[in-house]
């Protein structure tokens, strides 16, 4: 999911105030800079409830001033920037202009040179905290055009929901035809089969009449001559009875297994077989009846010939009651009311397609065929297939309704080919979505991370200067650099836990948020010693772990990059649906060096500890932070064996 079309906001302190702040790369530079900016209404509001003399006013109008230069200094990056991507990001560029644009009209450069005026004087005091309170409302303007939601990325998102809604819809709909299309084959092959036993029933009435003529002509037969033809004509029986046995055992044989016997098709091929097992019981009486003849036994040849011709009754009765259980005029007219519904709700589905395509002005496939009906009209991804599907369902359920299953089959089987051609093409759109997104949100953290990992390198430096001059030669001009060190610092851990919460929502990946997650408070500790005026070792250390990270999290971020671009140069050879934003290799590089900045970090506390060089106090804290870290490394070790052993 793209970092730029979160819905949630994050929350960024501004002094004593929260400022709402969406995930969109514009902003993320300018509002960095704007959020270290200190906010002079906080604390001026507060000092003057006491009252404060011409001497303690100065100072604030010395840090008015700072603001001032900040904010100068603010307006020109922000022309810089949009001349940096006027030609790449035209709407940004523009967004930019807006805020140049607002921020000459409020004139908040000449409301700072006022605010530093009354500073100058603790009679004005009560001027000030009003004009900076209107101050930092403009300001609030500004957040607001430089946030703004990116139009282009909020439609990308809509269409993604679309999507899925529609594949959701579309999914149910093939299940449903899916399984009609089975029924109309079971109802089918239960005519077919239907037939083949009235075939079958004529058989055996015919061979149970021979039968019963040739019983009649043995009780007559007084020669050995007309005994001898009547055995013949016996033996000729038999076999034609277990040829027909046969016959019956194959049509009781189980069919393949798609589409599978519903249970009167089963129920019928068992009293088959047991037709079959009774023919062929009349069968073997006859061939004995047969060979009594030729013996002259007459009182075992009538025997055997009541015999046989009682197994070809009970093969009819069983035949008959076969027939019973496959004739349910019912079920077809069922399965075409069935397939009646699934053809509207297909139909509906279409027009609630083409009513948004309508909508969002155009569809979001260019160069699809129109529907019919609808000239000039685009449609979206799978509509045309899935008209053609309604109108084979339309046919099928006309066959139904005339009791052919067997003619529905046809229609049926070529309404799954275009379901299924829909629904393949709205994948394809929903995986192109998603790698766009997923390019995109890869793109912003390169941004942020590139810009974080700039401004740490910065406040490290900086931190080094100072420890070079020694806490104990500390002034108040290196007290003040440490409070802006700080401000910065925490700053740069808001803009990290920003980025967390992004990728939580994201949820593709494991170790990336822990990760970040990890920076971001690392990030808040430095904060907290530069604001006690910690410079020492274990400061820059933590310090210098910060840039390794963000380096690490900047190279997996442009490697992933690098194997999408080649990823679209060498297209089908991944479905992108469910990729995760960093793969697990990346992860787990990721976590090797989460696990050894531990590492690291508690050989520096040792280190640190037997020099002697930091309060015990910090020491402590430290050590319970890296166990808390180490702990954590196994958490996010565990999860990955989970998720690796996801089926």
């Amino acid at each position: 999911m793209s970092l730029m079309t979160r819905h949630e906001p994050a929350s960024v302190r501004l002094g004593n105030r929260h400022a709402v702040i969406p995930r969109y790369p514009i902003g993320t530079a300018v509002l960095l800079a704007m959020v270290t900016l200190p906010l002079p209404g906080t604390v001026l509001a507060q000092t003057t409830r006491g009252g404060l003399s011409e001497l303690q006013a100065h100072p604030l109008a010395s840090k008015e001033e700072m603001i001032r230069d900040r904010f100068q200094r603010l307006e020109d990056r922000i022309y810089r920037l949009r001349e940096k991507i006027v030609e790449r990001e035209p709407d940004n560029a523009q967004r930019l202009d807006r805020v140049l644009q607002r921020a000459g009209e409020l004139g908040l450069g000449e409301q700072l040179d006022e605010m530093i005026e009354l500073l100058q004087s603790a009679s004005s005091l009560n001027d000030a905290v009003e004009k900076q309170v209107k101050w930092l409302a403009d300001v609030d303007r500004l957040l607001a055009i430089l946030l703004e939601r990116d139009s282009e990325n909020d439609e990308r998102r809509a269409k993604v929901d679309r999507l899925e809604a529609y594949r959701e819809c579309l999914s149910e709909i093939l299940d449903e035809e899916r399984n009609l299309r089975d029924s109309a084959a079971q109802a089918a092959a239960a005519n077919r089969m239907l037939g083949q036993i009235d075939q079958a029933m004529e058989r055996v009435q015919t061979l149970l009449q021979r039968q019963t003529e040739l019983s009649e002509q043995t009780k007559a037969a007084q020669d050995n001559d007309a005994r001898r033809n009547l055995a013949d004509r016996q033996a000729n029986l038999s076999r034609d009875t277990a040829q027909m046995a046969e016959d019956l055992r194959r049509l009781g044989a189980s069919p393949p297994p798609e589409p599978a016997d519903s249970p009167a098709q089963q129920a019928a091929r068992a009293d088959v077989d047991a037709a079959a097992d009774a023919a062929k019981d009349g069968a073997q009486a006859m061939e004995t009846a047969g060979e009594r003849l030729q013996e002259s036994d007459n009182e075992s040849t009538r025997q055997e010939q009541e015999n046989a011709s009682e197994a070809l009754r009970q093969a009819r009765e069983r035949l008959e009651e076969a027939r019973r259980r496959l004739q349910d005029p019912a079920e077809t007219e069922d399965l075409a009311k069935q397939q009646r519904n699934v053809a509207g709700a297909t139909g509906d589905l279409s027009a609630q397609m083409q009513a948004d395509a309508e909508a969002e002005g155009g569809g979001l496939s260019e160069g699809q065929p129109t529907p019919p009906g609808m000239p000039g009209q685009s449609s979206q991804p799978g509509q045309p297939s899935l008209d053609q599907a309604q109108q084979e369902m339309e046919d099928a359920t006309e066959s139904l309704d005339a009791s052919a299953p067997d003619e529905a089959v046809p229609s049926q089987e070529r309404a799954i080919q275009e379901l299924e051609q829909a629904m393949r093409e709205l994948e394809e759109t929903l995986n192109q979505l998603r790698q766009e997104d997923r390019e995109e949100a890869l793109r912003d953290l390169e941004s942020r991370f590139r810009e974080m990992l700039s401004k740490q390198r910065a406040i490290n430096d900086r931190t080094s200067r100072l420890d070079q001059i020694g806490q104990e030669a500390f002034t108040r001009a290196e007290h003040l650099d440490l409070a802006d060190l700080s401000t910065k610092q925490r700053a740069l851990s808001e803009a990290a836990a920003t980025c967390v919460h992004i990728l939580d929502e994201d949820g593709t990946t494991i170790v990336f948020p822990y990760m970040v997650g990890q920076i971001s408070d690392d990030m808040a500790t430095v904060a907290g010693m530069l604001a006690t005026y910690h410079v020492g070792a274990l400061t820059q250390a933590i310090e210098q772990e910060i840039v390794e990270a963000l380096e690490q999290l900047l190279e997996a971020v442009q490697r992933m990059q690098q194997e999408n671009e080649q990823q679209e140069m060498s297209p089908g050879e991944a479905d992108s649906s469910q990729s995760p934003l960093l793969p697990r290799s990346a992860e787990l590089k990721l976590l090797r060096s989460s696990q050894l900045r531990v590492n690291k970090r508690t050989t520096a506390i040792e280190t640190v500890r037997r020099a002697k060089a930091e309060a015990p106090e910090l020491l402590a804290d430290a050590a319970n932070a890296v166990a808390a870290r180490q702990k954590e490394c196994a958490t996010i070790a565990e999860e990955m064996r989970e998720r690796l052993h996801e089926p």
